[in-house]
């Protein structure tokens, strides 16, 4: 695969504050999200790729060319900030142009589905249109790498869903590798072919996006994706190609056979994969019986939280959750794939 930019060591000092050794990569047309919580140095990496600070070590390659030194109108990059960055006292059109003087414009527009918005101006925009205002605009100079600085942010969640979907929908069609920053993991979950975690100017994990949420390699990182479920335990045994672990009176079984040197382990389980049967309904002998300690309402989902020797964390819809005439007391037996047990070092 083609490399569309790369970040090789690189390190910088702002003040107090420092990038430390940050390794990045990416292809042609991937997307690769970098995702981290607010102070942990996404944007600042962000602008030393687009050009606006300059690394103490390391270098920048964008299209397989050192771009280290080369000030941010000659990288080839398309910049999309939080607020989009339209000018207010332009038109549509305007906005556009103003990256690409004397180019076809209406082509521009008419390729990100505006043309007929031309003559407007951003404050008469939706959100949407905004965005792809935005976009149109950095297309313009023919970007070999886009960058998105948290654009979502400001937006209501609705909002936010529907330019989530156009915006990976868009970057598909165009085939430009693009990096996207944010501090939602929700955001890294739709658009992510990659994941890269930032925490105080370093990444601490960096990988295939299904890789990062199911596996995060520490306790912190899975607290920030929305692991729910982290409790100890202590490897018991084998059975064939998976261990038992032992949490309190409970067991369950993992693939993952990761633990410390006295077979303590932090057992990690996401909501969504454990699955919830009626008590006496358990096809496999390898389920944990337990009673619902509490639903909650999280709009499209519920989120029920089961006592089984241990408190476990499950995503239903509501319809299982009334198929199952799931409430406070209720017995059930929660069941997970082996495959979805992840374990970490208890230390």
């Amino acid at each position: 695969m083609t490399l569309a930019a790369a970040v090789e060591r690189a390190s910088l000092q702002l003040g107090a504050f420092a990038l430390r050794d940050l390794d990045l990569a990416l292809t042609c047309g991937e997307i690769l999200v970098l995702l981290g919580p607010n102070g942990a140095g996404k944007s600042v990496c962000l602008e030393m790729i687009a050009g606006f600070h300059r690394p103490q070590r390391g270098r920048i390659l964008i299209a397989g060319k050192d771009a280290t030194r080369l000030p941010p109108e000659r990288r080839g990059i398309g910049l999309v900030v939080q607020d989009f960055g339209l000018f207010p006292h332009l038109t549509v059109a305007g906005n556009v142009a103003f990256s690409r003087p004397g180019g076809e414009i209406a082509a521009l527009l008419r390729q990100v589905g505006i043309g007929h918005l031309a003559d407007r101006r951003p404050a008469s925009l939706s959100a949407g249109e905004k965005q792809r205002t935005a976009l149109a605009r950095a297309l313009a100079i023919r970007p070999a790498l886009f960058l998105f600085d948290e654009p979502f942010s400001v937006l209501d969640a609705r909002s936010r869903a529907g330019l989530r979907d156009e915006l990976k929908s868009f970057l598909r069609h165009a085939g430009i590798a693009a990096i996207f920053v944010t501090h939602d993991p929700e955001d890294a979950w739709v658009l992510a072919d990659r994941v890269a975690v930032i925490r105080d100017g370093a990444i601490i994990q960096a990988g295939a996006a299904d890789a990062v949420f199911r596996k995060p390699a520490n306790r912190w990182i899975a607290e920030f994706v929305g692991v729910e479920t982290i409790v100890p335990g202590r490897i018991a045994g084998r059975a064939g190609n998976a261990c038992r672990i032992a949490i309190g009176t409970a067991s369950l079984l993992s693939t993952n056979a990761v633990g410390g040197g006295d077979g303590t382990v932090l057992v990690c389980v996401r909501a969504e994969e454990v699955e919830l049967r009626r008590a006496g309904d358990d096809r496999t002998g390898e389920g944990l019986p337990g009673r619902v300690i509490a639903i909650a309402n999280l709009g499209a989902w519920g989120r029920v939280t089961v006592d089984c020797g241990f408190a476990l964390t499950a995503l239903l819809t509501h319809r299982n959750i009334r198929d199952l005439r799931l409430a406070p007391g209720s017995a059930i037996v929660a069941s997970i794939d082996p495959e979805a047990v992840h374990l970490l070092p208890l230390a």
